[in-house]
């Protein structure tokens, strides 16, 4: 059993002094450089860790990132194909899944370890083909305190293995957002927001089944856009099932009721709603309005009184700042904070009272999603090789609690669920040779 276990030693140390921002990453991408020299003369390469074990003081969620950060690169590599065979972590070991190992063409294994002063990778691939080690290697690289911080933080209400990728599948290009409620029937349905219909799914076992779809009629003028951007919202209130659908593309948005069974026009909002919450007793529809025909929010976020037919009758505003994404975090339908990405793809927070608040000042960002007052998910800034990070929201701040690399670009995030587990959907957009596709990805706690 010995021999059929190659090594990959990843060997992460603790500095006394000052350390770079990026060592972790730095280690990784020199691993992956080596890898794709060793296996570029040759095609469809199957690979997998079979073994991980940490010998470091650091904890069990540390050890599951630098494993992902490694399989996000080395995913990204045309001609390694490879098999992601971790089932958990839990007290400094790993467990796999080893009954897929007789496919594989090369084995590895992690080992995590603490020295004083220096942090170093190495590297020792074993081909099971030919029953033996075929190349060893060793990189060294020095981490940031903060950095360490960051891989060392603790998931609150999720379970060792933290978020984690549950769902994935192609989707049509321009799906803009993702909503989900209960039926009449009780079973969860998933509405996918184009810019011209609604398509609407139900799970069936661990994939998505069309239910109906509709059109939708957009408000004149139509603005050109290079991407259509929008938010859905759906809520129950009084008058039943409720739908607002509204994007960069149009002004304002579409207020929809469902009636026997069908969905009917009922009004008209001239922004776009992100949440439906109660104020002193008063529902209200809270959104912003996108800059005609282009992908980023005004400085405004708007509060209206909600009636159906829906109209602009007592529309109030207060100012925040020019955005590229925002969310409203909310408890129990009260407003908690409202959560932004700026012009300059810069993180910033407002509280209930619309007070500026500034965690993470340097902290960059492209798309986020709020799930309830509990937790936010934010994309890094990249086009090629994206990540989503997940906070802690509770107390108020941003506690960085897990992070997922994403092959491709976060077009989206939202909040949501997958039959019963909690989380986060997102859209990736990948280009290659010239073609784009769109995958959906469900990023959630696996155990709920």
């Amino acid at each position: 059993m010995k021999k059929a276990i190659g090594s990959l030693l990843l060997f992460v140390i603790l500095a006394a002094g000052a350390w770079s921002q990026q060592g972790a990453e730095a280690l990784v991408l020199e691993c992956t450089g080596f890898l794709r020299a060793f296996f570029k003369d040759r095609f469809d390469v199957r690979v997998a860790v079979v073994s991980l074990e940490n010998r470091s003081e650091l904890g069990d969620l540390a050890m599951q990132k630098l494993y992902q950060m490694l399989l996000s690169r080395l995913e990204a590599e045309k001609n390694i194909r490879l098999v992601d065979l971790l089932v958990d972590v839990s007290a400094g070991s790993g467990r796999f899944n080893l009954s897929q190992a007789h496919d594989l063409d090369f084995l590895l294994d992690l080992k995590l370890v603490q020295n004083k002063s220096k942090a170093g990778l190495g590297l020792t691939v074993f081909s099971r083909l030919q029953d033996r080690i075929v190349a060893v290697k060793y990189f060294e690289q020095a981490i940031s305190r903060g950095e360490m911080d960051l891989l060392q933080a603790k998931h609150f209400a999720f379970s060792a293995m933290g978020f984690s990728k549950l769902l994935e599948f192609e989707s049509k290009r321009d799906l803009m957002d993702i909503q989900s409620i209960a039926g009449d029937d009780g079973q969860t349905q998933y509405y996918f927001y184009y810019p011209d219909e609604i398509i609407i799914y139900t799970a069936r076992e661990t994939r998505l089944e069309k239910h109906s779809q509709f059109k939708l009629k957009q408000t004149r003028p139509f603005f050109p856009v290079l991407h259509p951007e929008g938010r859905l919202l759906l809520f129950r209130s009084d008058q039943g099932l409720v739908l607002t659908a509204g994007g960069n593309f149009s002004p304002g948005a579409q207020v929809l009721t469902l009636g026997d069974g069908q969905w009917q026009e009922a009004g008209k909002v001239d922004f776009v709603p992100l949440r439906f919450l109660t104020l002193n007793q008063q529902p209200y529809l809270v959104g912003a309005r996108y800059e005609e025909g282009r992908n980023f929010f005004k400085d405004r976020i708007y509060f209206l009184p909600f009636s159906t037919p829906a109209g602009s009758d007592g529309l109030q505003h207060r100012r925040i700042c020019p955005a590229m994404a925002i969310d409203i975090s909310s408890a129990s339908g009260q407003l908690q904070a409202v959560h932004v990405i700026d012009r300059e793809y810069a993180y910033r927070l407002y509280s209930a009272d619309f007070e500026e608040m500034k965690p993470l000042t340097e902290k960059k960002g492209a798309s986020l999603a709020a799930l309830n007052g509990e937790w936010l998910a934010m994309s890094d800034h990249s086009r090629t090789s994206d990540q989503l990070f997940f906070y802690d929201i509770r107390d108020g701040g941003l506690r960085p609690v897990y992070s997922g690399k994403v092959a491709g670009e976060v077009r989206f995030i939202a909040a949501g669920n997958w039959r019963d587990s909690r989380g986060f959907w997102a859209g990736v957009r990948q280009q290659e040779d010239g073609m784009e596709r769109l995958l959906v990805q469900f990023w959630g706690k696996g155990d709920e």
